[in-house]
């Protein structure tokens, strides 16, 4: 491993996720990490974007959990095989990192109907393609066309969602939710035993989408526990 930046902590800013909360953040660099290692920062509430590391340390709330599904135990809801039938024939691919034009168009698109913002080549490139741990990407096709693409890294222990996107006309597919059950998919046949979704908060709807996914587990004081034992 790496070191391109040691530990920080930012300013305090609003909370992107629950109104009148700040939120606030430890953040480093590095580079080169293997799957132990980058397990290692999993397993101590980290995640990465880019080659950049970071974890929520807000003075007054402690909401953002890290979550992720057992994979062996994962059943799929009713609504959830609902949306693997719309998809039965959306043909999916996994494979090595490979940035290419197309992928950079459909991020574009995204980013400014869900967000509202921009983003240059050059930030897609280092955002997603700046080699930090093992990962790849995954790739939906729908009626032969780019419909959506995923970022995933691979720990010890399983596979870590980094980002999706997809086309904003093949939202009738849900394939935010297809892409999760995908990816759990491929954690099983790669081996692994769970699959990273991020931090998890209850009460914000940007994140209440991934309790949908059964069974799950939850980082709190250190330890990974069913909801039932650790999530308050």
């Amino acid at each position: 491993m790496r070191i391109l930046k040691e530990a920080v902590l930012s300013k305090e800013d609003s909370c992107p996720y629950l109104r009148d909360k700040q939120w606030k953040q430890e953040y480093f660099a590095a580079a080169e990490l293997d799957t132990e290692q980058f397990q290692s920062f999993l397993d101590q509430r980290f995640r990465r974007f880019g080659a950049v590391f970071f974890r929520p340390c807000c003075p007054d709330c402690r909401k953002c959990l890290p979550i992720r599904v057992d994979v062996a135990q994962f059943k799929a809801s009713r609504s959830q095989r609902k949306v693997l039938r719309k998809n039965q024939d959306t043909r999916v691919v996994f494979r090595h990192l490979e940035p290419r034009r197309e992928l950079y168009d459909i991020y574009v698109s995204h980013s400014r109907e869900r967000f509202n913002q921009d983003c240059s080549e050059d930030e897609f490139l280092r955002n997603f393609y700046t080699p930090v741990v093992p990962s790849f990407q995954s790739e939906y096709y729908i009626g032969g066309r780019l419909a959506g693409f995923g970022i995933l890294d691979q720990s010890s222990t399983g596979l870590s969602s980094v980002y999706y996107c997809y086309d904003p006309e093949f939202s009738e597919y849900s394939p935010g939710t297809f892409s999760v059950l995908e990816e759990i998919r491929e954690t099983g046949k790669r081996g692994l035993d769970f699959y990273y979704l991020g931090y998890y908060i209850a009460e914000s709807p940007k994140m209440a989408y991934k309790g949908r996914f059964h069974p799950y587990e939850l980082l709190l004081r250190g330890q990974w526990s069913p909801p039932e034992t650790g999530s308050r």
